[in-house]
């Protein structure tokens, strides 16, 4: 059960046949899903109902939005799938451009930034190599909010969710204990899944752009003891949405 003073109610849940790796939303309120299991990610209407499933050369480890037809896989083997979703077309990019050690990417204008231990590489929609970003932290997820044009990071050995511009310049440094992965809502405020490692809940907290202030939104987030679950935010119905085992889950803001 969810106590009633939390932000965000969950309105609906549906089951999938896969356990949820990773969750994007389109921005026509369509989901994506990457499963744990087989090499394909899967495109879901808001209800539930399979729409697609496009087959991949190799398992995938997380999704990231490029426009409302196209998003980037990055695969397990560290290649990078560019996938047109409407003209089920996929391309490559090898791993030659990527780092050896990568742990999480976002898209920015034509570009992935994706990250390692010595902080961020840029590599355009080619796979060549524009220019790396030198950082005194490891990036474990990443999102990008475009009106700030801020960078957001979460930094699991120190419990930090780290903002900085695109230079890699701080901005502020938010401490969180638990803190998995992160997405940003229609105001610009960073929305963080927490969980702690081996204990069954869960919780969203909301920090606001300038790293001043936290909300609990969402708790009672129950999932697997091993397997984190995945946090994304549906721009177009001001919904948070999670991928938790072989759920989805649908939270609304309360009237």
């Amino acid at each position: 059960m969810q106590p009633i003073s939390d932000t965000f109610i969950m309105n609906c849940k549906w089951q999938i046949e896969q356990h949820v790796c990773d969750i994007e939303c389109l921005p026509n309120g369509e989901i994506i899903v990457a499963s744990w299991f087989y090499p394909q990610i899967i495109l879901f209407s808001v209800s539930g109902k399979q729409r697609a499933a496009l087959q991949l050369e190799s398992k995938p480890s997380q999704i990231v939005v490029v426009d409302k037809t196209t998003v980037a896989v990055f695969l397990l083997i560290n290649d990078l799938a560019i996938v047109d979703i409407q003209q089920n077309h996929v391309q490559y990019i090898r791993n030659n451009a990527i780092p050896n050690i990568s742990d999480t990417l976002i898209y920015i204008e034509n570009e992935f930034y994706i990250s390692n231990k010595n902080g961020i590489v840029v590599i355009d929609m080619s796979g060549s190599v524009k220019r790396r970003i030198t950082l005194s932290f490891t990036p474990c997820d990443m999102g990008y909010d475009v009106d700030s044009q801020h960078i957001y990071c979460i930094v699991s050995e120190h419990s930090q969710l780290v903002c900085i511009d695109r230079d890699g310049n701080d901005i502020f440094t938010f401490t969180n204990p638990n803190m998995t992965n992160l997405t940003i809502d229609n105001e610009g405020n960073v929305l963080v899944l927490c969980k702690k490692k081996y204990n069954p809940s869960g919780h969203v907290i909301k920090v606001d752009s300038n790293g001043e202030k936290r909300e609990v939104l969402i708790t009672n987030i129950n999932p697997s003891r091993i397997v984190d679950p995945r946090i994304c935010y549906d721009h177009s119905t001001n919904s948070v949405v999670i991928g938790l085992d072989d759920t989805v889950y649908f939270y609304k803001r309360k009237a």
